[in-house]
């Protein structure tokens, strides 16, 4: 499994990295605020390998991957990095 392509494909899908406004992320979700939620290439997202499901909620566009698997996506590329963000 390749966590940096999974992770490639999550920022395209968002609507790329100027769509971002900062990514946070829990056990099990990645949690995204996103500028436009237009952008987001919903069908996209949710078709991602390990994605188990996506959906956009007060504000937020989240991601779920599971407890453990969040984590490696999110390290496992730069691409999020120099985000506001926070393990919540």
């Amino acid at each position: 499994m390749d966590y940096k392509q999974i992770a490639k494909e999550v920022i395209e899908a968002l609507g790329g990295r100027e769509n971002v406004n900062s990514v946070a992320h829990c056990a099990t979700r990645l949690r995204v605020m996103v500028k436009d939620e237009n952008k987001i290439n919903k069908e996209k997202a949710e078709n991602i390998e390990k994605v188990q499901g996506a959906f956009f909620n007060s504000g937020q566009y989240q991601m779920i991957f599971g407890t453990g698997t969040v984590n490696k996506i999110y390290r496992s590329d730069w691409s999020f990095h120099g985000y506001p963000w926070s393990n919540q």
